[in-house]
């Protein structure tokens, strides 16, 4: 089943977040047999998360955020390893991220001053299911996309608009390590090859229109 997840711009937070900093999982979405279900958490303000379970591999974050400060989400492993940052940001937010989670117990450290919303997801897919390159994309936020399939060699094209981080990367659906694909700063335009095989899923931050294409 493939699957595109941006949350789209100017949408707005459910009034009846406030206040619920459990863990839910969410029946909206058809998943694949051994695709993990997703995990909602909704709240307002400073909060920290109930404890919760990922298998580990590709892990998504979809978030936002009503409010004028800083708006920080951490997910904490509870054995002691590193946090991970899944967002860094000033006021209203509406976007996503991505990283590779080791299996185990989480919980989420969330700095905010207003209303928000996380999804957590942990996309899994077949070669069949995913799509193949050519792929174009764009949007204004910090978005994912896939499942893809890579073959090897191929090249990317990348613009930018905005002031902050144009980073692109691709999750492996079976490895460790992410491939980074541009790492950029500010206005770009520019190409670059990549050298990648199998299924991944692409992440892209930004903080202005972008796009991007990869064959």
């Amino acid at each position: 089943m493939h699957r595109r997840h941006y949350l789209a711009a100017g949408s707005g937070l459910i009034p009846s977040i406030v206040g619920s900093t459990g863990v839910t999982a969410s029946s909206e979405r058809k998943s694949l047999q051994d695709e993990p279900e997703p995990l909602e958490f909704e709240g307002s303000g400073a909060t920290v998360s109930d404890e919760f379970e990922l298998e580990g591999g590709v892990t998504i974050a979809e978030t936002a955020h009503d409010g004028e400060s800083n708006f920080i989400v951490e997910l904490i492993p509870t054995d002691g390893d590193l946090s991970e940052l899944l967002v860094n940001v000033v006021g209203d937010f509406d976007g996503a991220s991505g990283v590779l989670a080791e299996a185990g117990t989480y919980l989420l450290d969330i700095d905010a001053d207003g209303a928000w919303e996380l999804e957590i997801l942990q996309p899994r897919a077949t070669e069949e299911e995913a799509d193949t390159l050519p792929v174009e994309l764009e949007c204004e936020e910090p978005a994912w996309d896939g499942p893809f399939l890579f073959e090897g060699l191929g090249q990317a094209n990348g613009t930018h608009e905005g002031s902050g981080n144009f980073i692109v990367e691709v999750l492996p659906q079976d490895g460790q390590f992410s491939d980074l694909v541009f790492n950029e700063i500010g206005q770009f335009e520019g190409e670059t090859t990549f050298d990648i095989d199998g299924i991944g899923y692409v992440t892209i931050e930004a903080d202005g229109p972008w796009s991007l294409t990869m064959e």
